[in-house]
């Protein structure tokens, strides 16, 4: 079922109305509340902000269980590996999806919604800062791990206390930090905005819209966790399966399709790459199935899953 009862979400201050029709297009609330369980119970400490192109990653979902399940009776036969946990990888993008419409719809046009985005924002930008300047020596990492409230999972708390890290660090920061003063007490004030609105919202929509939003800003961030851990045991896979083609044909959820060479501009260089492994086999004698055949395939995956951490725990 793609969209919403009752018609499609509004588009407020938050996704582009171009991005929010691509997601209503794939979403899909029985695949939601088929991986809800599964999203819910992934512990808090590995959660990861979802700031992902969704749509891309549905379609490079989509093309590399394609590619894996080409060979499925191969996939079977390697440890810890649960097929059907590949298999309903497209499923799962398609609950993500409509997880971020949830995120989306409960993105009030009242005083919360705009400021909870800009806090979102500030965080981002302050952790970033925060991480250069410990990687610099100029911050303890203890101090920036203190602030990050485990996992950053309270936006307006991690604001307020990345401010304060920043705030106490000034004078050491002068002049180093590409955090401005002006971004500090912005996020100050931002983080005192909000936290009074959470205590008492003045807009009965707002009373109700705040804790649905930040409930569901969490679950998008549990459902795009959950996808990427999948996919990471799909990827191991298809590298088992295609080598150093399986960028090709599991691509990264991210990844955008490499432009197609215009005609009349010579050969690609995927093309002179076929080329050169085809040269590189010819003459070469084909393999002879014997009967150590299978012992030596075991050690050779044995040798593949201990170079790459082919540690495949069940999700």
């Amino acid at each position: 079922m793609a969209g919403y009862p009752g018609g499609p979400s509004p588009v407020t201050a938050g996704l582009a109305r171009e991005a929010v029709a691509e997601l209503e297009v794939i979403s899909s609330q029985a695949a939601y509340e088929r991986f809800l369980a599964p999203a819910r119970a992934l512990e808090d400490g590995v959660v990861e902000e979802c700031r992902a192109n969704i749509a891309l990653a549905y379609q490079n979902a989509k093309q590399g269980v394609d590619a894996v399940l080409l060979r499925e009776a191969e996939v079977a036969t390697l440890p810890g590996v649960q097929v059907e946990l590949l298999r309903e990888l497209p499923e799962l993008a398609k609950g993500l999806a409509f997880a971020v419409l949830q995120a989306q719809r409960d993105l009030p046009a009242g005083a919360f919604g705009p400021l909870y985005e800009r806090a979102v924002q500030l965080r981002r930008q302050l952790l970033k800062a925060a991480d250069a300047l410990a990687e610099a020596g100029l911050l303890a990492r203890a101090e920036l791990e203190a602030a990050q409230d485990e996992g950053r999972r309270d936006v307006v708390r991690d604001c307020a206390t990345l401010a304060r890290l920043m705030r106490r660090n000034e004078e050491r920061f002068a002049g180093r930090s590409p955090v401005t003063p002006a971004d500090v007490g912005e996020a100050e004030l931002v983080a005192e905005q909000l936290g009074a609105l959470l205590a008492a919202p003045a807009d009965p929509r707002d009373r109700e819209a705040t804790p649905l939003l930040i409930e569901a800003t969490r679950i998008r961030d549990r459902f795009w966790t959950l996808l990427t851990r999948r996919h990471d045991v799909l990827w191991r896979c298809g590298a088992w399966l295609y080598g150093r083609d399986v960028e090709e044909r599991v691509p990264p959820l991210q990844s955008r399709p490499a432009l197609v060479r215009q005609a009349g501009q010579g050969p690609s260089l995927r093309g002179t790459a076929v080329q050169a492994a085809q040269r590189r086999t010819e003459g070469r004698p084909a393999p002879v199935a014997g009967p150590d055949s299978s012992t030596a395939m075991e050690r050779s995956k044995v040798r593949f899953m201990v170079r790459v951490g082919f540690d495949f725990p069940s999700r």
